[in-house]
């Protein structure tokens, strides 16, 4: 008879997978090496996760929650956060350390990849995208904005804070991007009232 998966050893596992996809990336990834990196075997991973695409799909998932709790302790210090300062708090969270630009990087990584490469597909891809602009749309409107002007403004905020994630990964140049940030969200001020 096969052993059923423990829930809770799953999540520290998947946890481990996450930290690691992190910092060594998908794009070129090996079980093997990964596996002896967090001290298990393969057959371990296989017998959690099913496949290699259905691990990092389940990485990749564990990664959209970890970002969703680390919002959700910000909204349960400040209810009233709005959309800048959302957006201003991820920023500053990715220039704390190394790890949390890592784990942004991790879902930028899984978007941009090809299927072919990584095998995750294209609706798991979008999801690494599409839940940020969601999230930032739905803050939108919750301040006003109309349902036209959310999706817009969602769109181009979640585009230029990609280009900045981007040009901090390559620069680390936070400074001059915290106040790239600020002025591009100021600019954006405006029109999300209509």
């Amino acid at each position: 008879m096969a052993r059923t998966a423990d829930p809770v050893l799953k999540q520290t596992l998947l946890d481990q997978v996450v930290g690691y996809l992190s910092e060594h990336g998908i794009g070129m990834l090996s079980l093997r090496p990964m596996a002896a990196a967090l001290g298990m075997s393969t057959n371990r991973l296989f017998h959690h996760f099913g496949t290699k695409d259905e691990l990092i799909t389940a990485a990749l998932e564990r990664a959209i929650e970890q970002q969703a709790e680390i919002e959700a302790k910000w909204f349960a210090d400040t209810p009233d956060m709005l959309n800048a300062d959302v957006l201003r708090a991820w920023f500053d969270w990715m220039c704390e350390a190394p790890a949390n630009l890592a784990l942004v990087r991790l879902g930028l990584e899984a978007a941009t990849l090809d299927a072919t490469v990584t095998g995750i597909t294209f609706d798991v891809r979008e999801q690494q995208i599409g839940l940020w602009r969601n999230r930032i749309e739905q803050r939108l409107l919750a301040e006003g904005a109309s349902q036209r002007v959310a999706a817009m403004e969602a769109s181009i905020i979640k585009a230029t804070f990609t280009g900045l994630t981007l040009d901090l990964m390559a620069s680390g140049d936070s400074t001059r991007l915290k106040k790239a940030l600020d002025i591009a969200l100021a600019r954006a001020e405006p029109h999300i009232a209509k």
